[in-house]
């Protein structure tokens, strides 16, 4: 389990700069980042070092700033990793909100991150098939 930091912005030019900025300025990290297009706002997720610090100095600073648990989940970094974990859930009817991933070491391990509908039954059903799954602080950390 982890915190994501999602940010609303508007979607026009300087919107990631800054953010980027705020958290680098306040010695947060930024481990993994998506960018969702929404027309005339975007939506921001951010994995990050220390999330609680993220969503306040981000509030400071007048970002429309939300925090949102997440699973992580460890994958094979083959082909089909990523199918063998979604056809797992589906087959669970978990799913799966929002996700993407990032290979934590090339041709050996990756790691998915997860927004689920019901979070506990989800946790529950990835560890119970198997699925390492990574702490806030192994996580945030990589």
């Amino acid at each position: 389990m982890a915190l994501q930091v999602t940010v609303f912005v508007e979607n026009k030019p300087g919107r990631i700069a800054r953010i980027a900025r705020v958290l680098g300025d306040n010695n947060i990290n930024i481990r993994a980042v998506t960018i969702s297009d929404r027309g005339e706002y975007g939506l921001i997720n951010l994995l990050v070092d220390d999330p609680d610090r993220a969503n306040g100095v981000l509030s400071e600073e007048g970002f429309s700033v939300s925090r949102k648990h997440v699973i992580g989940v460890v994958m094979k970094d083959i082909p089909g990793g990523l199918a063998d974990i979604a056809e797992y859930l589906n087959e669970r009817a978990v799913n799966i909100s929002n996700a993407y991933g990032f290979i934590q070491k090339a041709g050996d391990r990756a790691v998915l991150i997860l927004e689920v509908d019901d979070f506990e039954r989800a946790q529950k059903v990835i560890r119970k098939g198997g699925f390492q799954t990574l702490a806030q602080e192994e996580l945030h950390n990589i």
